[in-house]
């Protein structure tokens, strides 16, 4: 979000609007711009009135039991993603990853991962195992240069080397919650 932007920013991020992306640009911008805070309250105040307005919309029948099978890790059905679809969400300088598929009774997850050329993920420990796939790209992780096709496992609680990409990659990654 650009200063010339402000009141736009401002009036969307009060009404709802903003991807995910730009929500937690907004939610940064909140916390360190005060002129950006005021301007996002007056916009606030300004539709709070309208909110009252909507007649309310009743949510289907069977929302609350989709809801708590999803949380209970019991939605056993098939489900597509689609490439376009989904929120990317920025880990790191030059890195992103889009969540495919979280298991919450397991506490897993299977997350795509973009890195941009040259980019490096600092050395970090995992709570639990981690299984990463190259699909395209090159990655180096602890002298191992990976390409696609290339698996590395990496187990719970052991430092995972730094991570350096000269070109780019994608990757698909099971790692925990």
């Amino acid at each position: 979000m650009s200063k010339p932007d402000d009141d736009i920013d401002a009036a969307l991020w009060a009404a709802g609007a903003l991807t995910a992306q730009e929500h937690e640009a907004a939610v940064r911008r909140l916390a360190s711009d005060p002129a950006f805070g005021r301007e996002a309250d007056a916009w606030e105040q300004a539709l709070a009135p309208i909110a009252g307005l909507l007649a309310p919309i009743a949510p289907p029948d069977d929302l609350l039991a989709r809801i708590e099978a999803r949380l209970d890790g019991g939605e056993k059905t098939s489900r597509v993603l689609r490439a376009a679809d989904g929120d990317w969400v920025p880990v790191g300088p030059g890195i992103r990853i889009k969540i495919l598929h979280r298991d919450a009774a397991l506490r897993r997850q299977m997350v795509l991962l973009m890195a941009e050329p040259g980019a490096v993920n600092p050395a970090h420990v995992h709570d639990s195992d981690e299984e990463l796939f190259v699909v395209s790209g090159d990655l180096t992780i602890d002298g191992h240069e990976l390409g696609p096709g290339d698996f590395y496992f990496s187990p719970a609680m052991i430092k995972h080397p730094q991570e350096t990409t000269r070109k780019g990659c994608t990757c698909v990654i099971m790692m925990g919650l």
